[in-house]
């Protein structure tokens, strides 16, 4: 293997024994290019011809307040494969927030579990005074690598193959992007949603194969909300309001205090090109979801498959380390308890059918996504160490069967949630 280490990046980190900065979570700093890998066991197959990228999150500065691992700096990681061979590299994202704060060589932001007013500057996305990351998710669309933050960043673009980066998406609105844009591999399109606490309090948007917005329009709601994903199928998409948000009388003295409401969930469906007066509202179960896998039409029917969680607003994780009982609480799925679930939205009547898929702990799926939109098989989901943020296992589901495979790796081995790939195109073949 040959390895060229890159220039160092400042750092202000001192040693902790916070549980998200040591052990699985202690940050790298490193950047670094490796060529011809080393195969430990097996082989690497021929034709597989691409890049596979990874959005991770890494402190790099000493926290103001109370760290949340949420807060850290983005990190991608790539793996390219080609004849047979692979290599690596990785890079954190150059966001605005990273290079003023290797300019100042300390943080000057705040984090999600930190009180208003902690943080030195003025900050980003729906929370208001955090700083954009860049660090929650990572697509490939329009032949660039866009990585985005999960309460409404800039959206920041990278090469996938060399990772050199382009800044700010040129098409990204005043009010941001929210992490977890889809990408309909079939049309190229891009599809996204942002969201904030300043009426109509989110909107909708759809970019083309070339970087044109197409399509940018309201989602009036009640008031402020916490929106995480969305999802689509082939003439549709799905938004979400669902009852976990902020508390309005707690939000008016800048205190971002999460509970549940006495509401149901509701999902909005519009036609991919549509507009507000176009939405139309299915009511269902109150819930919080972090991840929808996939969304397709079947007759009168938009179907529509994610994680509903049992248990949204967790009390206090008691096993976790003094301090961090509320954080470790709200980032463990076995607190949270979220299951693999069915929503049938019927087109023609309103009418919602909820359907549970599995009772086990479930969260961070995978489909194929070149046939995302459309009906599909397989499902890979990730089961996660009970009171950690960890990902510890796999499960694959056939849904034409309704069975499915579990895998449990060795203790100690951790695995990535919703990672990216991207082919090469290359001349005969794509």
């Amino acid at each position: 293997m040959k390895l060229e280490r890159l220039p160092p990046i400042k750092s202000s980190l001192r040693p902790s024994n916070h549980p998200y900065l040591t052990g699985a979570w202690t940050p790298l700093h490193e950047e670094v290019n490796a060529w011809d890998l080393e195969v430990i066991e097996g082989k690497i197959p021929a034709d597989i011809d691409g890049v596979y990228l990874r959005n991770t999150e890494n402190q790099v500065h000493q926290p103001l307040g109370r760290h949340h691992p949420f807060d850290a700096d983005s990190m991608i990681h790539q793996i390219s494969f080609e004849n047979g061979r692979a290599s690596y590299r990785n890079r954190f994202v150059r966001t605005r927030c990273f290079e003023a704060e290797q300019i100042a060589g300390e943080s000057l932001w705040g984090g999600l579990a930190d009180p208003w007013g902690t943080s030195k500057r003025p900050g980003f996305g729906a929370h208001g005074g955090l700083k954009d990351n860049a660090s929650t998710d990572i697509v490939v669309h329009g032949g660039k690598a866009l990585a985005t933050f999960y309460q409404c960043g800039e959206a920041y673009t990278l090469d996938p193959e060399t990772l050199e980066q382009s800044g700010v998406a040129p098409w990204a609105p005043l009010d941001g992007v929210s992490a977890h844009t889809k990408v309909d591999e079939r049309t190229g399109d891009l599809l996204f949603f942002n969201y904030s606490t300043h009426a109509p309090y989110m909107h909708y948007g759809v970019v083309d194969r070339t970087g044109k917005v197409t399509n940018y329009t309201p989602i009036p709601l009640p008031g402020p909300r916490l929106p995480h994903d969305m999802a689509f199928s082939e003439n549709y998409s799905i938004l979400n309001d669902l009852p976990v948000f902020w508390d309005a009388e707690l939000l008016e003295r800048n205190i971002h205090a999460v509970r549940v409401h006495d509401l149901p969930s509701r999902f909005g469906v519009l036609p991919r090109y549509g507009k507000a007066e176009d939405v139309r509202w299915f009511e269902a179960a109150p819930t919080y979801i972090l991840h929808f896998l996939n969304a397709y039409e079947e007759g009168d029917e938009l179907i529509m498959d994610g994680y509903f969680q049992e248990n949204p607003t967790p009390k206090p994780l008691k096993t976790a380390p003094e301090g961090y009982e509320h954080m470790m609480a709200y980032l463990d799925e076995a607190s949270f308890r979220p299951r693999l679930h069915r929503w049938r939205f019927n087109l023609k009547t309103g009418a919602t059918v909820e359907q549970r898929l599995d009772n086990r702990d479930l969260e961070f799926g995978m489909i194929n996504q070149r046939i995302a939109g459309r009906k599909y098989r397989y499902i890979y989901s990730t089961t996660s160490k009970p009171g950690w943020f960890l990902l510890n296992g796999f499960v694959k589901h056939d849904l034409d069967t309704g069975q499915s495979q579990q895998l449990t790796l060795p203790e100690g081995r951790y695995a990535s949630g919703i990672p990216v790939r991207a082919a090469r195109e290359r001349q005969g073949r794509g």
